[in-house]
């Protein structure tokens, strides 16, 4: 990724330079980044190991979002969110969590790895 300092201009463009260029321009964090644009996947080439990685990761979140819902568990579920950040709040090789809902998908993954 290159950054571009452009001239009055060109100050403001983004998009694609042209219909098959394989580059595109954007403004990132205030700065114009020039960079290529992100190869996709092929949906016929996922593996049966990564369909069953998807769709494990589809009922994990199906199910936090049935806890997040209930006001009980989500009361649970925000206790163990406080304590997992005091819990790490000056160690910074651990995995700190931003969201309730990042912090419970995570904890229900480890779970549901560790049932397995």
């Amino acid at each position: 990724m290159a950054k571009a300092k452009l001239e009055i201009p060109f100050s403001s463009v983004s998009g694609r330079l042209s219909g098959d260029s394989e580059t595109y321009v954007t403004m990132r964090y205030g700065q114009t980044v020039i960079s290529n644009y992100p190869k996709r996947r092929d949906p016929k080439k996922i593996t049966a190991h990564q369909k069953e990685l998807n769709a494990n990761f589809a009922q994990v979140v199906a199910q936090v979002k049935a806890e997040l819902s209930d006001p009980v568990r989500k009361a649970h579920w925000q206790t163990e969110f406080d304590k997992h950040q005091r819990a790490t709040a000056n160690k910074p090789t651990v995995q700190r969590y931003k969201t309730l809902r990042g912090f419970t998908i995570a904890q229900l993954t480890k779970q549901q790895t560790t049932e397995i």
